[in-house]
């Protein structure tokens, strides 16, 4: 049986365009389908990343708002400041980069289907159908990537089940001009855990200001709107826009393959546990699943077996064709993820007047320049091993919480 193309990428966000744009580099056929009729809309990220994003993924200067070297730290009652000497973070434009990583898939080579909703996918023989425009069409390749976000068609019929977390932000407008700019802030409030309020500084006048937690959208905006209301320093201000979308929590013991079928990205929950960010995560990815997939179409086993006449060594050479793209994915990132597991069930044990307590227990121990020092928006595990190394873990937290502590970082 032949195939029409190589390869199937269902999802023409950041990850899947950027898969589609390096197989392509490779002499693979490939078809990228989404259902959006826009590449990039409605918005659905904060849009700050690690500035180590362009070690695996170029994108040009102008998609680039502004720059962070810091951050500042809030509790109910007390603040914090940690900084580098360089700058950290990029915050960018989330929409244009999305187009830009699409647009530069397309133009080497890659098929694409825009308006086209993935209605089914069958694992083993290849196939994925879609609607468009009431027309119904059905593409067969060799393999299918699932890049289709944190309700992925592709990762359930692998099998898989998620949780997810709900993130809601606002487009906020400022008459007063905003002189920290390399700054954000984030404020960890003990009813907003596992997850806290971000302030992301856009330009002079602009911030993004959203949240996510466990509670649903119509209770998140009435957190944002309090927290404009009481803890937003600048009184005169616009919401422009407002957004939301799913994060979905990321679960060790989904798989993240199966057959002909690879899934990445927010289709794979491969997002970090305490922010919820993934996008350096994703493109780092992307390089495995390349790998993975360039072998795969490079094995004769597996180009000579035909979906219509498969035997029993056949469907054990599908079972196991992609088994290295999982493999690598957790060997790079499965104690880091533990680490910010631990971190987040050790903020979820904590009240305000706890926060306060650690907040003021780092000042004393000078703890913020360890922060500074060997913080990580990525590797938080190299922070995180710091303070376990000098025994500050149960040292910045009242004394109740020794026994919980104790059996989440196994002291």
């Amino acid at each position: 049986m032949s195939f029409d193309v190589d390869v199937t990428i269902i999802g023409a966000g950041p990850i899947g365009s950027t898969l589609a744009y390096e197989l392509a580099k490779e002499d693979i056929e490939v078809a990228l389908i989404d259902k959006k009729k826009v590449i990039g809309l409605p918005l659905q990220c904060a849009g700050i990343i690690n500035k180590r994003a362009l070690d695996f993924n170029q994108f040009p200067e102008e998609l680039i708002f502004n720059k962070a070297k810091g951050a500042f730290l809030h509790s109910r009652n007390h603040s914090l400041t940690v900084s580098k000497d360089e700058d950290q973070a990029l915050i960018i434009d989330r929409v244009a980069l999305d187009q830009f990583l699409y647009k530069r898939a397309i133009e080497n080579g890659v098929g694409s289907y825009l308006s086209s909703k993935v209605v089914s996918i069958d694992d083993l023989e290849g196939k994925v159908t879609f609607q468009n425009d009431s027309t119904e069409k059905t593409i067969s390749s060799k393999i299918i990537v699932g890049a289709d976000g944190p309700l992925s068609l592709v990762s359930s019929a692998i099998g898989n089940e998620f949780n997810y977390y709900c993130a809601s932000q606002y487009l906020v407008r400022i008459e007063k001009r905003n002189d920290n700019l390399s700054f954000v802030d984030l404020y960890a409030y003990g009813d907003l855990f596992p997850g806290f309020i971000w302030q992301i500084p856009v330009d002079e006048n602009t911030f993004r200001i959203g949240l996510f937690s466990i509670y649903d959208y119509k209770r998140q905006n009435e957190i944002l709107d309090d927290f404009l209301k009481n803890d937003f320093k600048y009184e005169n201000y616009e919401v422009i826009e407002k957004y939301k979308g799913k994060i979905p929590i990321y679960n060790k013991d989904n798989k993240l393959y199966k057959n002909r079928a690879l899934i990445i990205g927010d289709a794979a929950s491969q997002l970090k546990p305490t922010t919820g960010g993934g996008l350096l995560i994703g493109f780092e990815a992307v390089q495995m699943a390349k790998k993975a997939i360039v072998n795969a179409l490079n094995s004769e086993s597996f180009n000579s077996i035909s979906p219509g006449r498969m035997d029993k060594n056949d469907r054990e050479i599908l079972q196991d064709i992609l088994k290295d793209y999982q493999k690598d994915f957790e060997k790079r990132f499965l104690k880091e993820f533990s680490y910010q597991f631990k971190v987040q069930k050790t903020f979820c044990t904590l009240s305000d007047e706890d926060l306060d307590y650690f907040f003021v227990k780092l000042k004393e121990k000078e703890a913020d320049k360890l922060i500074s020092e060997y913080g990580d928006m990525d590797n938080q595990s190299i922070l995180v091993k710091e303070f376990l190394k000098r025994g500050l873990i149960q040292s910045l937290l009242p004394a109740i919480h020794k026994r919980e502590l104790a059996k989440i970082w196994l002291l």
